[in-house]
């Protein structure tokens, strides 16, 4: 990536849309926030899209508010991709305007593995944590004088979440390094545990434990699963749905934890891997690319149709991820 080229393409533009991946996660809400408020901070006029609502969860922040899930397609200097890359993660707004997106100059700013449109400007740093992360690093070696308490809370929110705060991370030195950065730019820690480690619903505490009753261990793999009809039935979206695997991770023993969200005719299957005695990490990404997913070695994701009756399916691609399992790790 050429520094010098994508700072002056960011110093350039003076109208910008920034774009969360559909269901934006933490990470990605935090990398807009902490964007918009350095670029606003320069001046620039500033408009946040994702094609589907933040989860309730992060409406503590007022500015969560300023979302839009329609896209005007109006006269932009810049579009920034953030926390994705491939453009069928906002498909909403991509599928039947790909000119438009070819037309404009695009930055992308991930830590995915994924392709994107031929002529993005990229930031990508795979071995990061978060897009948070490349952006406070990036960002703050430009331009320190704009990093204030408010930003640095922000960008803080990200070392919570993806790491669970500091449970699940990897590079210790290069997260607890930024971590003490930004406490000491101001950054509210009490504020971020207190909303996203610490308040939990009565009714996500039912949830997790509807999950934990469904849960079935094989081999050195666990999973559970639900569908759209639980989420309804107890109130809770799919970023919150996230906390029960936080609890069955925790669980001693399984190599590999798996979540399963029945959606329609399509069935995803989240991919959590933990060191366990003997300190070797299943490559997740490995095992979700041989059914046209992806992700981190740590995490990932894949999507496949419903085929026959759930059970039976569950068996047979629990079946084949063990037979991945044994041939690889």
């Amino acid at each position: 990536m050429d520094h010098l080229k994508i700072r002056k393409l960011l110093e350039w533009a003076k109208k910008i849309a920034l774009f969360g991946h559909m269901h934006p996660d933490g990470d990605c809400l935090w990398s807009m926030l902490g964007l918009w408020a350095l670029l606003e901070k320069q001046g620039k006029k500033v408009n946040y899209f994702t094609p589907t609502p933040p989860s309730k969860t992060f409406y503590f922040l007022a500015w969560m508010k300023k979302i839009k899930t329609e896209f005007d397609y109006a006269k932009y200097d810049l579009l920034v991709f953030v926390d994705f890359s491939a453009p069928n993660r906002i498909i909403e707004f991509f599928g039947w305007h790909e000119k438009y997106f070819a037309d404009k100059p695009l930055l992308v700013i991930d830590h995915h593995l994924s392709d994107t449109l031929g002529h993005a400007s990229i930031v990508k740093d795979i071995n990061s944590m978060s897009t948070s992360e490349i952006i406070f690093e990036y960002c703050y070696t430009w331009r320190p004088k704009l990093f204030d308490a408010q930003i640095a809370t922000y960008l803080y929110m990200w070392l919570t979440m993806d790491s669970w705060n500091f449970i699940y991370d990897e590079d210790h030195e290069r997260i607890l390094c930024n971590a003490l950065h930004l406490v000491q730019l101001g950054a509210d820690k009490w504020l971020i545990v207190d909303h996203l480690v610490r308040k939990k619903s009565l009714n996500l505490i039912r949830f997790t434990q509807l999950m934990l009753n469904r849960m079935v261990q094989t081999w050195d793999m666990i999973y559970s699963y639900y569908d759209d009809k639980d989420l309804k039935t107890y109130w809770v979206d799919e970023e919150e749905a996230n906390y029960p695997l936080m609890v069955i991770q925790n669980i001693d023993g399984p190599k590999l934890v798996l979540i399963l969200k029945k959606n329609g005719d399509r069935v995803r299957w989240s991919l959590r891997s933990k060191k366990v005695l003997w300190k070797k990490l299943i490559d997740c990404d490995a095992i979700a690319k041989k059914f046209n997913g992806g992700g981190h070695k740590p995490a990932a994701w894949f999507s496949i149709p419903v085929a026959g009756k759930f059970e039976d399916q569950v068996k047979k691609v629990v079946g084949q991820i063990q037979g991945i399992l044994s041939a690889k790790f």
